[in-house]
């Protein structure tokens, strides 16, 4: 899939999953989750302890995770699995997914909510699960698509997202049912590496992603045009925890390119490895 036409797609797929936030405030309506606080590990957890609600529960968790303590993950699975609040619960499904380790996907137990999910819940869910960047997402997606395939919106988004981690329509085309999604998946599982993490088809590596958001920004800067890119930003952004000077509908020209540039050189400096996953600089 071309890169500019799959990120209309995953925008197109974005902007749908906010359909469930009509309703309430979509908590950190942005390309990540904010700059990290200056509060110590210890004071975020007080404030964790002295949350009287579970939006505040919620944000200093974010908090914590930032500064790479992710012993309080349990309590973020606890939370999701229990919340009434439909905004609470967009936030922790996006936030979970973004920190969630193979094993945590393992575990069946942690994603409780999906059998009593609305079709906005399930929409969230879909579009974000390709962040988690693990084939062990995938079971999960089939399972939702044999039970929600006759609702032609979120099926179509839910096939978008497996296609993120397959490339099954190559051989079975967009029509594929799931017996046949499904049995491409295991074969897939036989042949890579299920315990490494992934963009598409290849290893998750900041520089990989790093190259297409300049390829996409020199493309965009001659011709004056919005960079029409969110995930790969958004990916960068919660990967590093140093936000993309950009998003989806910011127009590329001479007065902030080189923000780019130096934004990419700044990521050049760091130690990656491939196939991994990180949470604002911390290695999962």
């Amino acid at each position: 899939m071309p890169t500019i036409l799959g990120e209309k797609r995953l925008h197109i797929q974005g902007l749908k999953a906010g359909v469930c936030m009509n309703r309430t405030i979509n908590l950190m309506n942005s390309i990540w989750f904010g700059e990290k606080s200056t509060l110590s590990q210890a004071e975020i957890k007080e404030n964790i302890l002295k949350a009287a609600k579970e939006m505040e529960v919620l944000f200093n968790l974010i908090e914590l995770y930032k500064k790479g303590d992710f012993t309080q993950k349990p309590l973020l699975i606890q939370l999701m699995n229990q919340t009434k609040d439909e905004a609470v619960l967009n936030l922790c499904i996006r936030v979970f997914l973004n920190v969630a380790t193979h094993d945590d996907l393992k575990d069946s137990n942690n994603l409780r909510f999906l059998s009593e999910g609305t079709e906005e819940t399930i929409n969230t869910f879909v579009s974000a699960a390709i962040t988690s960047l693990s084939l062990h997402i995938v079971p999960y997606l089939l399972a939702l698509l044999e039970e929600w395939e006759d609702i032609s919106d979120t099926a179509l988004i839910m096939k978008d997202s497996i296609s993120f981690f397959l490339n099954f329509e190559e051989q079975y085309g967009e029509e594929a049912t799931v017996d046949e999604i499904g049995d491409f998946y295991y074969k897939y599982c036989d042949d890579n590496d299920t315990e490494s993490y992934y963009y598409q088809q290849n290893l998750a590596f900041p520089g990989d992603l790093a190259k297409k958001l300049m390829q996409r920004v020199m493309i965009a800067a001659n011709n004056e045009e919005p960079l029409s890119m969110e995930l790969i930003p958004s990916l960068l952004s919660i990967w590093t925890g140093e936000k993309v000077p950009g998003k989806y509908n910011t127009v590329i020209s001479g007065g902030n390119y080189k923000s780019f540039i130096d934004y990419i050189n700044g990521l050049s400096t760091k130690s990656w490895e491939k196939g991994r996953k990180y949470f604002y600089g911390h290695k999962l």
